[in-house]
């Protein structure tokens, strides 16, 4: 099926559940060559998707076949220039309407797609209002092999979910990702199935979250890179899905915290041996407090001695993702 985009005064939203597809992309019944040769971003292409590059550049986004998947969107290039990027993003105003007309109480918004990428590449996908970030993914192939993703979030907003080496970077596989927005409970959160890759985060307090828009790109592309996405979707939730919760809860569970309550050091250990990096405190009211950096050790003493008596938040950085665990001083 090609992209549908379930537009409010044309036609009735697709229900699963009590959940609305909003927009479901999947390539296939548009002709093979470019998704849009204006790479100006000045007018929209098929499917209502605009797309963009810097002046000279070669990179192009392409509808190309690929076995077992019917048609994707690839990006390539010729390498007029260093290092190119390609984006595509939706008409301006179609997401927004479908958002702002959404059934009342579908108030946690799902972006889901795929993504492959193989040799020298950033491929970024998310949600964003203008040109400001809301959630969003990156794989990053580019010389410091990682994954990463930014929440607009009161702790630091850029998280990495993983590192790696040119050897164990995730190249030549579909990677689904799933992106969640609760607006009721403002939180955020982001979710690899394939690579077990979760984080959690309490979003910025002084934003809204609203976003007018998505987009899919790669930057930092080199010849004889291959970037693709393929079954882009945006959804909208009556609540966040269980196996989300249980995903947080899960990382969050297999540490252990001890004395809590503590007066000077609480030690943190976990059961499968994840390596901590960092551990971050936050106040009752979300406000952050003191963060403490960490060797990749399995098992660590945390100096709490200068708290004052009350409950905090403790956020774990670990090298398979993010736990919260609370807790109290004496």
């Amino acid at each position: 099926m090609k992209k549908t985009i379930f537009l409010i005064t044309t036609c009735l939203p697709t229900f699963i559940g009590n959940s609305q597809v909003l927009l479901n992309e999947d390539f296939n019944n548009y002709p093979t060559g470019h998704l849009n040769t204006d790479y100006t971003g000045a007018t929209a292409g098929q499917g209502g998707w605009v797309t963009n590059r810097q002046a000279n550049a070669s990179a192009t986004a392409m509808i190309t076949p690929e076995t077992g998947k019917g048609n994707v969107v690839s990006f390539t290039t010729n390498g007029n220039l260093s290092a190119e990027y390609v984006t595509v993003l939706q008409n301006k105003g179609i997401l927004t309407a479908l958002w702002n007309n959404r059934t009342a109480g579908n108030n946690v918004l799902k972006y889901e797609y795929e993504v492959y990428g193989t040799g020298w590449f950033n491929a970024y996908s998310g949600t964003f209002l203008s040109t400001s970030a809301i959630i969003r993914m990156r794989l990053a192939s580019s010389s410091n092999y990682l994954i990463d993703t930014y929440q607009n979030a009161t702790a630091s907003p850029y998280k990495i979910l993983k590192n790696y080496t040119a050897t164990t970077f995730p190249h030549n596989m579909w990677l689904k990702i799933e992106l969640f927005v609760d607006y009721d409970n403002k939180k955020l959160y982001s979710y690899i199935p394939t690579l077990n890759l979760f984080v959690a985060d309490v979003a910025n307090p002084s934003t809204s979250l609203a976003f007018d828009n998505i987009w899919f790109a790669t930057d930092n592309l080199k010849p004889g890179a291959i970037v693709k996405y393929d079954n882009i979707k945006l959804t909208a939730l009556p609540s966040v899905p269980a196996y989300i919760l249980s995903a947080n809860e899960m990382v969050s569970a297999k540490f252990s915290m001890y004395p809590n309550p503590a007066t000077n050091v609480v030690n943190i250990t976990n059961s499968e041996n994840m390596l901590v990096e960092q551990v971050t405190i936050y106040d009752s009211n979300g406000k952050e407090l003191n963060t403490q950096n960490f060797n990749n050790e399995s098992q660590i003493q945390l100096n709490v001695e200068n708290l004052v008596s009350g409950t905090y938040i403790l956020q774990i950085k670990t090298d398979t993702g993010l736990a919260v665990k609370k807790l109290i001083k004496k």
